[in-house]
């Protein structure tokens, strides 16, 4: 009985080597033929490099760029990408773009193809980078993929955004991956203002998270036309609502009203109240003077800190921290104005 599990365990040990030994040069034969052709591309590029160079600055086409072979094309492809990302000239994008719908397309929709997500991504990184609007019947059939990923909706979305396909608000409200905010926020900033202002337009139909990002992008790229929409958020009566348009307001470095600032300085929320003091570094007016002072005995630690920080920049204020230091009943108070003393006496 003994020997005949022995003999059992024995076939099965025997097996899985057997299994292993074959993974494991089936892993170096693929290595190995990896390897080969990645040194064929990198010579192929070293050849392609100049005739693909002088047709892109000069538009003379020459012999060497009719390729053959999938390698070669793939050296093509991965030239293209980098003279793509280098030349920034309307008319060699004008002739990347050409020489990549009539050259490498196919390649291209091979890999867009692919079961291997990786090589998916690649593909539309491609697309994106040589403008190739003649995919776009390829994309959209990818889009309606039950399989389609977050990352491809996004990268399908930035397309959509390049080649100003109509109906982008609608399709980036019907987004089939739940997006965050800071996903939002890359694609906002990378959209023209007139594809901008509809979102805008739209801002009480949008979901929330969009609308974070939307105000997030204003601020960021400094789209001052956008401030009198801004100042509208102002009086919203959603708290949050109101400290991103504050904070977008401070990323802009704008001037807002004393009358209009004394209101948020007052707000229940303390980082409404912080971001309206942040507000009050870009005013500096004496007429600040009370509201901050008031403010030095906050119960939010950052509040106080800001509140003196800002005192601290007004022309009487160092001598209004004096005062709070040596008279203030409020212990929170008289702390903050002396921590912000010395550190206004180090600097």
């Amino acid at each position: 009985m003994f020997s005949k599990e022995l003999f059992y365990f024995s076939v099965v040990l025997v097996s899985l080597l057997v299994v292993l030994t074959g993974l494991c040069l089936y892993l170096m034969l693929k290595k190995m033929i990896d390897n080969r052709n990645r040194a064929r591309i990198d010579k192929y590029k070293e050849e392609l490099q100049l005739p693909l160079f002088q047709f892109l600055h000069e538009g003379i086409l020459s012999e060497e760029l009719e390729v053959r072979s999938s390698l070669q094309v793939r050296a093509l492809v991965e030239l293209l990408a980098g003279f793509s990302k280098m030349l920034a000239s309307e008319d060699i994008q004008e002739r990347l773009q050409a020489f990549a719908e009539e050259h490498v397309r196919p390649f291209i929709l091979s890999q867009l193809g692919h079961r291997r997500w990786s090589i998916r991504m690649n593909a539309l990184y491609w697309i994106q980078d040589f403008r190739m609007k003649s995919m776009m019947g390829p994309l959209r059939e990818l889009h309606a993929s039950k399989k389609l990923s977050k990352a491809e909706e996004i990268q399908l979305l930035k397309i959509d955004v390049l080649f100003d396909e109509p109906g982008l608000v609608e399709k980036m409200t019907g987004t089939k991956h739940e997006w965050t905010e800071f996903e939002y926020s890359l694609l906002f900033h990378s959209l023209r203002e007139d594809q901008f202002r509809p979102l805008v337009s739209s801002f009480d139909e949008l979901p929330g998270i969009m609308r974070f990002a939307l105000i997030d992008s204003i601020g960021v790229k400094n789209r001052m036309e956008h401030i009198p929409f801004l100042k509208g958020l102002l009086d919203s009566d959603a708290t949050e609502l109101r400290i991103r348009a504050l904070k977008a307001i401070v990323g802009m470095e704008f001037y807002l009203e004393v009358e209009t600032l004394s209101i948020h300085l007052r707000a229940e929320s303390w980082q409404e109240r912080l971001m309206a003091i942040k507000a009050c570094e870009y005013i500096r007016s004496t007429e600040l003077t009370p509201h901050l002072q008031g403010l030095m005995g906050d119960p939010s630690f950052y509040v106080r800190s800001q509140a003196a920080q800002s005192l601290l920049r007004l022309e009487n204020g160092e001598a209004v921290l004096r005062e709070i230091a040596a008279h203030a009943e409020d212990e929170y108070a008289k702390d903050m104005a002396e921590q912000w003393l010395e550190r206004g006496a180090v600097s």
